[in-house]
């Protein structure tokens, strides 16, 4: 009996270890939510809002600068395929669209990141077997990252066309950057209190996709990130 008693205190022992830090997890996201629910963003990858449900407050036109500048945050997932996936958290995002932000920044940037002699030397001593040319820090990444998802927590792993290098914090690809030939076309861009939302369909030429709804959510400064994709 008594054997039993100290295995069954062990366990709960166990139990309190481990759930303690889930309790002081969410107290903390809940203390902080209902004062700034966009910091929980910035720092869990989770929004607390649901901006799905605010009303529209205003209409804008589907050919304005406001929709030009919208799709060209769009073009950055298409990496040339009419198919998204829709996310709703950053972190969803970013694990499916890795290797299309990565092109995207190695295409904007091509001189930066493969004229990098100082990074690329040091990889080149970690790797002499490697002939790399390319090498996108993981801090851009992560800057990147935070521009247009609004997080600045990344996991960094490799993805199916870059790969993560540990020992430089950094990605490489044996590929040069590719051009998206996919088009965008809005049908239809709302304003809300706190977010943009603008439904579009992409071609390539030959086939158009089914509707996409994109949800952009405004910082003070002015500025957007995705807040979610949905089809």
């Amino acid at each position: 009996m008594r054997y039993r008693n100290r295995r069954y205190r062990r366990r709960m022992h166990r139990g309190i270890l481990i759930l303690l830090p889930v309790l002081t997890a969410v107290f903390l996201v809940s203390c902080v939510a209902g004062a700034n629910p966009l910091w929980v963003r910035g720092v869990f990858g989770l929004d607390l809002t649901n901006y799905g449900a605010e009303p529209t407050e205003a209409v804008h036109p589907t050919d304005g600068e406001l929709a030009a500048s919208l799709c060209d945050m769009v073009e950055i997932l298409t990496a040339n395929s009419i198919y998204l996936h829709p996310f709703g958290t950053a972190s969803q995002a970013v694990a499916a669209y890795r290797d299309a932000i990565l092109n995207d920044m190695l295409r904007d940037n091509y001189l930066l990141y493969t004229g990098s002699s100082q990074s690329l030397s040091a990889s080149e001593r970690l790797f002499p077997q490697s002939d790399l040319s390319t090498l996108i820090p993981a801090e851009d990444f992560e800057n990147t990252v935070y521009r247009y998802f609004g997080t600045a927590s990344v996991r960094h792993k490799d993805g199916e066309v870059f790969t993560y290098l540990k020992n430089v914090r950094g990605y490489t690809a044996p590929l040069q950057a590719w051009e998206s030939q996919v088009g965008i076309s809005v049908q239809g861009l709302e304003e809300t209190a706190h977010t943009y939302r603008m439904t579009f369909t992409l071609s390539d030429g030959e086939n158009v996709s089914q509707p996409y709804t994109a949800t952009f959510a405004k910082r003070d400064d002015g500025s957007l990130y995705f807040y979610s994709l949905e089809q």
